[in-house]
């Protein structure tokens, strides 16, 4: 299943209709949620409270998270209006809407069956530029954080086929949500054109989790295991959070009136890495030494920064699921914490040798992501933000998934302005692993990162060309 910029991959030109969500009577029918936020929702809020305090414009537009579904049948408009509010009632997270004030933070709630859709129809595309343009635009203005809703639907209908497209913001969801949700809003869809009900397991509410997640943070202290690793690791790069630099970066463009004005998008890459057979043939030398997957994309990362000339120490920040019970697994939210990864390649000889220190790290780093790290931050009086961050997620045991990974559905995401981030997405999928990046556009970084993402590729590729389970030539 490809995660990729929404730019990077056009819709097929048709009627866009766009799907608002809203509640009779606005917020003065909604209920006090006495329910804390989760540390994650909360500092995006803050981000994007301060964000337009400080440039007078909205704040946390272009971090929303998105999905298209392909549909290979004419468009039911009742089926769809059924399928999108049943899924809303669903997930209490889109029912949900936390405000801050001067006290803090207040949530106000809404019961299911009180959420509409009002049906917007735009107008028909003929071409796919111009309608892509339009979807952009409109998601990045539709997801704001510090409103309600945060997200917003639209299908692009044609005369046998049409797309499903859906966007939220960032503190509503993960990928892990929205590589699920495809099947669902498949099902409730299907079940809608069927009149039957629809064949999904409960699932918790992110609300819940949220409340839980807080409790329990709050009650953390300076002792606890995660902000002990997080305060050595802190330690040993002088309070500096990892970057994926070999030159500083350019500073940051201002407008005439001094607030933020980002020149260039980032540049974007997605592509598959490895087809499935060699996906496999990676993973037996991998296991062969000991390790996993991840194990052995963390090493050939890391050989990579060390040949472009990042030195033998390799740093990144890394993304850890906390669907800790069964109930989180199919919720909607953003179930995550964050662990900081180490690698030295120092003396490495062998990739073998190299996976078993990955796999060693791997281990030890995940101590760190026990709670939010914002509450580490605030234990440790910590202000920095992740820079360089990777990601491992392993698709093939979702629902659907050989379904959605040849094509028929894709998780979006939005662009991003940065100078200084660079995130790489490694998701191993059933028909091999594909990769995703974005970086800066312009500047040194821009030319090392590409460069790096080649090696990189090179090197998994040649390693997985090693192992004893790839074919023979006859």
């Amino acid at each position: 299943m490809k995660f990729i910029q929404m730019m990077d991959q056009p819709v097929d030109p048709g009627g866009l209709v766009e799907w608002s969500p809203h509640t009779p009577g606005g917020f003065a029918n909604w209920n006090s949620d006495p329910r804390p936020t989760s540390h994650n929702h909360e500092l995006h809020l803050r981000g994007a409270l301060e964000y337009r305090w400080r440039t007078q414009r909205e704040g946390g537009r272009e971090s929303w998270l998105g999905l298209a579904i392909e549909f290979d049948e004419p468009m039911s408009v009742p089926a769809i209006r059924s399928a999108l509010t049943r899924w809303i009632d669903r997930h209490e997270v889109l029912r949900s809407h936390v405000i801050i004030k001067n006290t803090g933070m207040a949530r106000l709630s809404t019961p299911p069956g009180s959420v509409a859709l009002k049906m917007g129809r735009v107008r028909w595309y003929a071409e796919a530029g111009p309608l892509l343009d339009q979807l952009a635009g409109t998601f990045d203005r539709a997801t704001a954080p510090l409103q309600w809703p945060a997200y917003l639907f639209a299908t692009v209908a044609r005369e046998r086929t049409f797309t499903l497209l859906f966007a939220g913001d960032h503190s509503l969801l993960d990928g892990y949500s929205l590589i699920l949700a495809q099947h669902e809003l498949i099902e409730l869809y299907r079940a809608a054109r069927e009149r039957r009900e629809p064949d999904l397991p409960p699932v918790g509410s992110y609300v819940d989790f949220s409340a839980e997640e807080r409790r329990v943070a709050d009650a953390a202290e300076r002792d606890h295991p995660a902000v002990a690793a997080w305060d050595s690791y802190l330690l040993s790069t002088d309070r500096q959070m990892p970057r994926f630099a070999t030159s500083a970066p350019d500073p940051q463009p201002t407008s005439e009136e001094g607030t933020d004005a980002p020149a260039l998008p980032q540049s974007s890459v997605t592509m598959e890495l490895l087809d499935d057979d060699a996906a496999n043939r990676f993973t037996a030398v991998c296991s062969a030494a000991g390790g996993n997957l991840f194990a052995g994309i963390l090493s050939a990362l890391a050989l990579a920064y060390r040949e472009v000339g990042g030195g033998e120490e390799f740093r990144c920040i890394t993304p850890r699921h906390t669907r800790s019970e069964g109930r989180w697994l199919g919720a909607l939210g953003w179930f995550v914490a964050v662990s900081p990864l180490y690698l030295d390649t120092t003396g490495v000889v062998s990739f073998d040798q190299l996976i078993d220190r990955a796999t060693a790290e791997l281990r030890q780093a995940r101590v760190a992501a026990g709670i939010p790290f914002l509450r580490v931050a605030g234990l440790l009086a910590y202000e920095g933000e992740p820079k360089f961050v990777v990601s491992f997620i392993d698709t093939r045991h979702a629902p659907n998934a050989a379904e959605a990974d040849a094509g028929g559905a894709r998780v979006l995401r939005s662009h991003s302005y940065s100078t200084d981030e660079v995130f790489i997405w490694v998701n191993r999928t059933p028909s091999g692993v594909r990769i995703s990046a974005r970086f800066p556009a312009a500047g040194p970084a821009h030319g090392e990162v590409s460069r790096f993402l080649v090696t990189f590729g090179d090197i998994v590729r040649g390693i997985g060309d090693q192992s004893t389970f790839a074919p023979h030539n006859t």
